[in-house]
């Protein structure tokens, strides 16, 4: 895991979904289509997207972008 698939992760996020708060499934679905399908692929990269701070829990079925990955280089 990388930095660099996790900001195709939110680019994919932000070019299918914008505007709107994306559920975990349609995270999960990026994260399958740019680094794998395995399930703790999709866990540890979630993790990893709230420690960065780049998306924060939305209720409990979704979740809100922070625009931190893009202010931050």
């Amino acid at each position: 895991m990388t930095i660099e698939k996790l900001e195709r992760v939110m680019w994919r996020i932000r070019k299918d979904y914008p505007n709107q708060h994306p559920s975990w499934n349609e995270l999960d679905k990026a994260i399958m289509k740019e680094i794998g399908v395995d399930r703790r692929t999709q866990l540890t990269n979630r993790r990893a997207l709230k420690k960065l701070e780049w998306i924060k829990p939305y209720g409990k079925k979704r979740f809100m972008l922070t625009d931190k990955d893009l202010t931050d280089n």
